[in-house]
């Protein structure tokens, strides 16, 4: 098949995000399996085309134009336009909703399109608990979807919400997981040293943007239990900053630990091959989120060997088997975290247990397992098409 993926994010130029995770790890797959792929994503350097190991990559300028929905819109033309002039004829188109970016190609109509859902900026902004007033960006992330031939989600959890929200047919989005490119993240775990702070440290770990939805402040109010709890083991963050409550979050974390925060340890966003090394010598990743529409933070910690502690509720109840391949509690409930936090740090037992059942579950999300299921999907709503 000959295969477009739209993308705002697409290593090595932007960070591993979700939607950039996503991307670079299925279009090496359909790649793999003998399918031309292309992929049109966001720069902010210089345009241009060029192969990354058998995917043509297309690079159209990002361009910031006031009010932000019409950079959005305008962003959309820019990446029909690339779109159409890589002279293919495309079996299928797929976009995620995030931000519209294939909002003028469900226009124009001249490829099968299939929109991806990632987590719509509504819901963003419901979780991180800010009112949004963004409804011109709401309705172009709608509009693209409700006008695609096609509709996917990682999760049931997330299909469930959005059909919800924006008033789709349930039926009309396809459940398809996430994949992760599990032996390369398995490989660079064990690439490098991890940082000379960490040396001889015993410590748990959260990895992502330090934000609300992430339940990072939940994290931070359970952490004083379980430094008392456990004096032997700090804890790692990894991730950019986000603002919380007038203040960042780092310095939200630091005054509510107190004079405990010297067992706190804090990065920016690391490249993988120095991330992952830090996750496998890591305890436990714990990952508070709020609510999460799929998580690949949650099988690359598994992939690694790590014993994850995620929320119930959302996508990584689709993921984990619960004191199998990982532990769930409720979200938002600190001392429930703390708790629990603490069962695991002091079980080493249970520990060892829980990552051999996360590295075998991991393998279910490998990309080559999970390739021919979006290939049969692509088919179907081609020939659909077609017809």
């Amino acid at each position: 098949m000959k295969i477009c993926l739209l993308s705002l994010e697409y290593p090595p130029e932007s960070h591993f995000g979700g939607i950039g995770t996503y991307t670079y790890n299925v279009a090496a797959g359909l790649a793999r399996a003998g399918h031309t792929v292309h992929v049109v994503t966001s720069t902010r350097q210089s345009p241009g085309t060029s192969n990354d190991g058998g995917v043509c990559v297309h690079k159209v300028r990002q361009r910031n134009v006031r009010p932000s929905e019409a950079s959005r819109l305008f962003y959309s033309f820019l990446v029909a336009r690339a779109v159409l002039g890589a002279g293919c004829s495309f079996d299928v188109v797929q976009a995620n909703e995030f931000r519209g970016e294939a909002l003028c190609l469900s226009f124009m109509r001249r490829f099968p399109l299939v929109t991806r859902l990632a987590t719509p900026f509504s819901l963003t902004e419901q979780l991180n608990g800010t009112a949004s007033r963004r409804l011109l960006l709401d309705w172009i992330e709608r509009a693209q979807t409700v006008r695609s031939d096609g509709v996917m989600s990682s999760t049931r959890a997330l299909a469930q919400r959005v059909a919800a929200s924006w008033r789709i047919e349930l039926s009309r989005i396809h459940v398809i997981p996430n994949s992760v490119d599990v032996s390369r993240v398995a490989r660079l775990g064990t690439g490098q040293d991890i940082p000379e702070i960490l040396d001889g440290r015993a410590y748990a770990v959260f990895f992502g943007r330090l934000e609300e939805r992430k339940g990072v402040h939940i994290l931070a109010r359970a952490l004083p239990h379980v430094f008392e709890k456990c004096p032997g083991v700090d804890m790692v963050f990894i991730g950019s900053d986000a603002a919380y409550r007038g203040q960042s979050m780092r310095d939200y974390i630091r005054k509510t630990v107190g004079f405990l925060q010297g067992r706190l340890v804090f990065f920016d966003n690391l490249p993988q091959e120095k991330l992952f090394p830090i996750i496998r010598r890591a305890r436990i990743a714990v990952l508070p989120s709020l609510w999460e529409a799929f998580g690949f933070v949650c099988i690359e910690a598994m992939a690694l060997g790590c014993p994850v502690l995620a929320t119930s509720g959302s996508g990584f109840e689709e993921i984990i088997v619960d004191g199998k391949s990982g532990c769930l509690v409720s979200p938002g409930d600190a001392e429930l975290l703390a708790c629990k936090m603490t069962d695991m740090l002091q079980d080493a037992g249970a520990r060892a247990r829980i990552a051999a059942g996360a590295e075998a579950r991991s393998a279910d999300f490998e990309v080559d397992r999970v390739v021919p299921r979006l290939v049969s999907y692509y088919t179907t709503i081609r020939d659909g098409c077609l017809r």
